[in-house]
């Protein structure tokens, strides 16, 4: 077989890299296009999803008010976070986010809170409490 030289044999050069060319370029639409079915699964999935949670915690929420509600006021019946968590069967981590949703506690009408407040949020009146302190009627 002879041997090709010049213009022929670059013109086969040409065309076999032009194949393998073609051939990278199908393989890679190939694997596009699988791409795009798996991803297009996969948002489809997404989306229904999050739908699905979205209506399930619109249907969970006035249950939930009323658990949060059973929470603290078990509570204000004396019983401890760790003793709620053993009495609902709730873990003990979710019966204290109850505790952190609805907010810190006031503190009784008429007694100051650490920040040196009473319950209406005004500073406590020195002059009452001074008259009120065992030290200051001597």
């Amino acid at each position: 077989m002879a041997r090709r030289t010049g213009a022929s044999a670059r013109t086969l050069a040409l065309t076999k890299a032009q194949e393998a060319v073609a051939l990278r370029d199908a393989e890679r639409i190939k694997r596009e296009k699988e791409l795009e079915k798996v991803l297009a699964d996969y948002f489809q999935a997404q989306a229904e999803t999050q739908r699905i949670r979205d209506d399930a915690e619109a249907k969970v929420a006035p249950f939930e008010a009323v658990i949060r509600e059973a929470v603290l006021k078990l509570d204000q019946l004396g019983e401890t976070r760790a003793g709620i968590a053993a009495l609902t069967g709730l873990p003990l981590l979710r019966v204290r986010d109850y505790f952190v949703e609805s907010g810190p506690k006031a503190p009784a009408p008429g007694t100051s809170n650490i920040c040196g407040t009473d319950s209406a949020g005004s500073p406590p009146n020195i002059a009452d409490s001074a008259s009120s302190h065992p030290a200051a009627n001597r």
